[in-house]
């Protein structure tokens, strides 16, 4: 069996070459030690990855695929692996993903493949330390020899391009392919990119060649390969003449991660997918600027950047507030239900990519109205990380919420106050109260000096910053907040609210805490009225307020 992310990558008819690393997988299939396949972007890892897991499909009960680029897609994949290994679902991703680890280390017959990792240490936490199972790691990163033995994958040789070139464009002139390959330094993006456009247009090998050799004169690539930035201008220029939906439809892959985009979870919400979304993806991929399967897509990092580049200032600007618009209708709508946060998982990674962008685009450009569109997002992503109990993920990603939002609307407005609100909670649950005390009277103090003070936000802050310094130990610090979070609400709601009726159960406790049990017992049984009125003896709010009502 295998994982979603797995069967996401078809068997690639045109694989070739590569005998020598495949040999050397199959040697270390018996090693208890991780294996990393470790080059430069565009040799091929991946595809070699791939072709492994399908060549040794019969030698393994489970071939399990993790995208290891970042430490949240990383965790997310990790844990949502507790389905393909049939182990009893849980919410908290930091729960699944030890099942996982637990799983793994105590049977055999499984493949691990974690792919485009970005970090040894951070991914050392996923390695399981036992079982008789295959790890296998794709990296652009060197530095991996103190967790894996290391397989350096360079470009192809002669021979295996000459094969590609040749399986790829349909041609048998092995004397033009060799030239042809000896141009685009035998790299396998730029192979399979020459080899679909020579199949698609019908053109020559030669032909092709001189095509190439006149456009590598004309570019300057910047950090990307030569071969592989003039072979993808060739083939964008061709594609831009006959689809501008499809440069379209390309523009929007660009800002999202390169792997399983999940078309049928965005064309919905997004409006960026043109009409005839068949035929704008037929045109990339034809021309091996995408790959296509039944419900997703992948573009390579390079060709990712490569079509940014002819995005001016604007253009980009436009594309990528638009592009976190749609991800937010689309993430927003699954997140509130947790029967559908399978669905958020499969959108995180581009969610997260596309927040990069705009991140990236605000430090080089005021760009007010996507970093207020990239705010809403940041802080869906963060609720929905706390929610799913991964801690460390929703902290560094509220961290970048709170950056944004000061450098947005600067350090005293009350978008910031509530980031710092939500960081302070979020800390307290964590163990840090130090932080989450610094957050959340930082948070308090804004409020109240805002230009229209809201009475209702500082009764919030208010009752928070008391419960942080109530754990702390500091007693009459968190009665005095409880008290000013109580009176507020009263005010606003009156004494039988919901609302009231949590601050008072709040400030009961902390009387108890302070000896004060007759006035603990009156703020508990008025509290427990308004529970069960409104909620039900059952409700965990009625059930706390008895537990503490029986703990006099």
């Amino acid at each position: 069996m295998e994982n979603d992310l797995f069967t996401a990558y078809d068997s690639n008819p045109n694989f070739t070459g590569r005998e020598d690393i495949l040999d050397r997988l199959r040697t270390a299939s018996g090693s208890e030690r991780p294996t990393a396949l470790v080059g430069a972007d565009g040799n091929g890892k991946t595809l070699i990855a791939a072709e492994y897991a399908r060549a040794r499909m019969t030698e393994y009960d489970f071939v399990c695929w993790v995208r290891a680029g970042d430490p949240i897609t990383l965790i997310s994949d990790y844990a949502e692996l507790n389905k393909t290994l049939g182990l009893p679902d849980t919410e908290n991703l930091v729960e699944a993903a030890e099942a996982v680890s637990i799983w793994l280390e105590q049977y055999d017959r499984w493949l691990l493949i974690f792919d485009d990792a970005s970090d040894p240490g951070i991914l050392a936490d996923y390695l399981p330390r036992g079982g008789s199972g295959q790890i296998v790691i794709t990296s652009s990163r060197p530095g991996w020899d103190e967790v894996a033995a290391t397989l350096v994958v360079g470009t192809l040789d002669r021979a295996g391009s000459v094969r590609l070139l040749l399986r790829r464009s349909g041609r048998e002139d092995e004397k033009a392919a060799e030239a042809l390959a000896e141009a685009l330094g035998d790299l396998p993006l730029a192979l399979e990119m020459a080899g679909a456009y020579i199949a698609w247009t019908g053109v020559s090998l030669s032909r092709y060649l001189e095509m190439y050799k006149k456009r590598l004169q004309e570019i300057d690539p910047r950090g990307i390969p030569a071969p592989v930035a003039a072979a993808f201008e060739i083939s964008f220029e061709q594609v831009r003449a006959v689809s501008s939906k499809a440069v379209e439809y390309l523009n929007m892959c660009a800002l999202l991660a390169p792997q399983y985009l999940p078309i049928d979870l965005l064309i919905g919400a997004s409006v960026l997918l043109p009409q005839d979304l068949e035929t704008a993806t037929e045109a990339l991929s034809r021309r091996g600027l995408v790959g296509s399967g039944k419900n997703h897509l992948s573009v390579h990092p390079l060709v990712q950047a490569l079509a940014l580049r002819h995005l001016d200032e604007e253009s980009k600007k436009s594309w990528i507030e638009a592009t976190l618009v749609a991800m937010g209708e689309a993430f927003s709508t699954y997140m509130e239900n947790i029967f559908t946060w399978p669905e958020c998982a499969r959108l995180l990674p581009h969610v997260l990519t596309a927040l990069e962008h705009a991140e990236e685009e605000e430090e080089e450009a005021d760009s007010e109205a996507a970093s207020k569109t990239a705010s809403t997002l940041l802080n869906q992503v963060g609720l929905y990380l706390h929610r799913r109990g991964y801690f460390a993920g929703a902290k560094e990603v509220l961290e970048r919420l709170l950056t944004l939002d000061e450098k947005t609307y600067g350090q005293d407005h009350p978008e910031v106050a509530t980031d710092l609100n939500n960081l302070g909670s979020l800390l307290r649950v964590m163990g840090d109260l130090d932080g989450a005390k610094a957050m959340l009277e930082r948070a308090l103090a804004i409020e109240e000096v805002a230009e229209e003070a809201d009475s209702l936000k500082i009764a919030i802050r208010a009752n928070n910053l008391g419960t942080v310094l109530r754990v702390m130990g500091d007693l009459e610090g968190a009665k005095a907040m409880f008290q000013r979070a109580l009176a507020l609400d009263e005010a606003a709601y009156g004494p039988n609210h919901l609302k009231t009726a949590i601050r008072i159960n709040n400030m009961g406790e902390v009387l108890q805490d302070l000896g004060d049990l007759e006035g603990a017992r009156r703020n508990y049984e008025q509290a427990l009225l308004v529970f069960r009125r409104f909620l039900g003896e059952d409700h965990h709010y009625a059930q706390r307020a008895q537990d503490n009502l029986d703990s006099l």
